[in-house]
């Protein structure tokens, strides 16, 4: 293994992972909704859309 010359200081590795970590610590901070939420929002929704043309008379 080849040592590295006393004059020069080791290098750090590159921290290719620098801007990954800040992502993650971003996102303790915001709101977390399950996918069944979402997925339920999305129906019930869609089923309020459906009575209320039903209702004002737009379905056909």
């Amino acid at each position: 293994m080849a040592k590295a010359p006393k004059g020069k200081a080791k290098t750090p590795p590159l921290m290719s992972s620098a801007g990954i970590m800040r992502y993650f610590e971003e996102e303790k901070t915001q709101i977390k909704v399950s996918p069944k939420t979402i997925l339920a929002a999305g129906i019930v929704t869609g089923v309020l859309i459906i009575i209320l043309n039903a209702y004002y008379g737009l379905w056909p």
